[in-house]
């Protein structure tokens, strides 16, 4: 959090755009300290680090990762991993030491071990920050369910860098939270809009943007200039009841299930791979109220489940299908 930032500014300096969100693995791009500052590590964090693997199965690729690991003399406490469609996916996670500076570094030198198998792969060491901007519109039950759960420390070493939100009214809870809030409104030029929203995101560089029930379409444009996954919180399943009122038509269509997706977000709109999703039934003579303050309930564990999840770097994505570690 950048404590001298005044609310309501969106008078930024430029900055780089950055590469598109194309990534096998989804976890935040290692690039120069000058654009990104080093994660920091935290007092009373979770002493340990993990490692996403996957590849095409074949012989000798689990050797080759369970050599490094005894090579380093590293101690392992948990792995998970499986074969879908002829692909292997693992996930590793040991006791942190001294050994390496950060995730970079381990990964510099495991590069050697995958190359032979093509492998692909990310670490995460839990001792350092991660940081997290939201977006939200006037609905607040997602915003808040993250704030919530990042002060309970349900998430692992995470920072709520900043909101930024297109009602003013969302300043109040912002304030409470202790966390900047920057005013952006949408109801004009788009265009001109999304270029302070990216001029503040950018500011910040997050490690994810979570889209806390933003009720716009992010273009092509922006996603293309972000340089971190974003994650976003669907009412109901996708692709049923998409639009305006969702709650409305499910109601004229008299359904008996509930249901919230979180997903990464993709230019094909409500397309991304999705990370969770949860069900509630629908007894009959619910009202529309009633079934909003229902599906929200739902949204709100949802969304906080599926950002964990990418916190704890428990998610791979590949052909837009993502593969989720317990």
């Amino acid at each position: 959090m950048l404590a001298s930032d005044a609310c309501y500014s969106v008078q930024l300096p430029n900055q780089t755009c950055f590469a598109p969100l194309n990534q096998c693995i989804i976890a935040p791009k290692q690039v120069p300290a000058r654009q990104r500052p080093k994660m920091k590590h935290v007092q009373n964090a979770t002493q340990t680090a993990a490692l996403l693997v996957h590849c095409e199965d074949q012989s000798g690729i689990m050797s080759a990762v369970a050599q490094f690991f005894a090579d380093h003399k590293l101690n392992l406490i948990r792995q998970e991993g499986f074969i879908d469609a002829g692909r292997m996916y693992c996930r590793l996670e040991w006791e942190l030491d001294e050994r390496w500076e950060d995730a970079a570094a381990l990964e510099a030198e495991f590069a050697t071990s995958a190359a032979p198998y093509d492998a692909q792969f990310s670490a995460r060491f839990f001792d350092r920050e991660q940081t997290i901007g939201i977006m939200v519109s006037t609905k607040t039950h997602a915003l808040t369910a993250v704030l919530n759960r990042t002060e309970d420390d349900y998430f692992p070493a995470v920072d709520v860098s900043f909101i930024l939100g297109d009602d003013a009214d969302l300043q109040h809870t912002a304030d409470r939270h202790g966390t900047p809030f920057f005013h952006v409104s949408t109801d004009g030029d788009r265009l001109q809009a999304e270029q302070q929203q990216l001029e503040i995101i950018q500011r910040y560089k997050p490690d994810y943007l979570a889209l806390a029930r933003y009720d716009k379409v992010l273009s092509a444009n922006m996603l293309g200039q972000l340089d971190c996954p974003v994650i976003n919180i669907h009412h109901t399943f996708m692709p049923a009841f998409m639009g305006g009122a969702p709650y409305s038509q499910a109601y004229e269509r008299g359904v008996k299930l509930l249901g919230a997706t979180s997903a990464y977000v993709t230019a094909e709109l409500d397309q991304g791979p999705i990370i969770e999703q949860d069900v509630a039934r629908v007894p009959s003579g619910t009202s529309v109220a009633q079934m909003i303050t229902q599906g929200e309930r739902v949204e709100r564990r949802v969304f906080t489940r599926a950002l964990q999840k990418v916190l704890q770097h428990k998610t791979i994505v590949h052909d837009n299908r993502t593969i989720i570690f317990n």
